[in-house]
């Protein structure tokens, strides 16, 4: 009675779990920002048996008549896990689950909240269709078991790159899809009233960035524009809470990280000769220091692109222009703007 109770309450489709295993996920860390913000700090580890795919920061937000979810986690089970907690902070319903990039720890969680209207980039909701099965084998791997109650849902509603500006339960919240930075379909959601900026895995904290996926000069551009917003406090994908100093030494840490593998390959040196000039020590100390190998490698090829594409068009005349990515403008955007908009749910 109480497990359909809790159901209707939050909007989930009940999970096919063993009691035990549900009781073994480890417990979300509850970090109120303020009255309607909360967030729901999961474990910083990659996903494993002890966790159970259970690793990264989400966010309840409340709102009129119904609750925000940001990143409801890596399988049904992890979904069904933060609706408990949830439940813990309010008996509102979830009737709206945001995802902020395809990576399957952070979305395949949709699965949980039946019923809730999902949101995402189109780049994220494109590459979750496209790839969302490889995730949800991913993650059996690491966990150790299969996960039979999870599927790769998308979204319903999607934002194209540029700011769109919404209320949604009568919170106003400003949707900014940058050049791909961590991924190539981020979403970062910025609260104008809250002062609070949710930035997926394009802020982390205490981990190694991963840029297996990414774009590390766009990535470098975004947390630029980042620094120049009305922001008390940033919350990354993993670890702690951050503020304008932490962000600004993860932007120093990675244009450092460009700088050195963009000086090793106009040197003429391979990949692994850049290796062995960089200082990674600073990485070395995080969790998940097992990334740095496909950072350098994929910041490597990244170099050689743009090497090539300097060769191209140096060779046809074209001049190349760089501009960082506009900062979100909290008031309503203007109508005549192709890359701003404003929509109200």
């Amino acid at each position: 009675m109480m497990r359909w109770l809790a159901a209707c309450l939050v909007g989930l489709a009940l999970p096919v779990v063993a009691a035990d295993e549900v009781a073994a996920f480890p417990s979300p860390r509850v970090v109120p920002i303020n009255d309607r913000v909360y967030v729901l700090m999961g474990p910083v580890q990659h996903a494993n048996p002890r966790n159970q795919g259970y690793m990264v920061n989400s966010v309840l937000i409340l709102g009129e008549r119904g609750a925000i979810l940001v990143d409801p986690g890596g399988s049904d089970e992890v979904g069904w896990h933060l609706a408990g907690t949830i439940l813990g902070i309010t008996s509102l319903r979830v009737t709206h689950v945001i995802n902020t990039h395809a990576h399957g720890d952070h979305y395949l969680g949709n699965t949980a909240f039946f019923g809730a209207r999902i949101l995402s980039s189109e780049a994220c909701r494109k590459e979750v269709q496209e790839r969302g099965h490889e995730w949800i084998a991913m993650m059996e791997e690491a966990v150790g078991r299969k996960l039979p109650g999870t599927r790769a849902v998308p979204a319903a509603e999607v934002f194209p790159r540029g700011i769109t500006g919404t209320s949604i339960q009568g919170v106003r919240i400003v949707f900014w899809v940058p050049p791909g930075s961590h991924t190539d379909g981020d979403l970062i959601l910025y609260l104008p009233d809250d002062k609070v900026l949710i930035a997926g895995d394009i802020l982390v904290n205490g981990v190694v960035p991963t840029l297996q996926d990414g774009f590390l000069r766009n990535w470098i551009g975004t947390l630029d524009t980042m620094q120049t917003l009305d922001v008390d406090r940033f919350v990354p994908g993993h670890g702690p809470l951050m503020r304008v100093p932490d962000v600004r030494a993860l932007r120093a840490t990675l244009a450092k990280f460009h700088a050195g593998v963009e000086a090793g390959f106009k040197k003429g040196l391979s990949e692994a000769e850049i290796r062995k000039t960089l200082d990674l020590t600073e990485w070395e100390k995080l969790e998940r220091a097992y990334v740095i190998g496909r950072n350098v490698n994929r910041a490597y090829l990244e170099v050689e692109r743009e090497s090539f594409d300097d060769v191209v068009e140096g060779r046809a005349g074209i001049k190349r222009e760089v501009s960082p990515p506009s900062p979100p403008n909290p008031s309503p955007p203007s109508p005549t703007s192709p890359s701003r908009t404003e929509r109200t749910h």
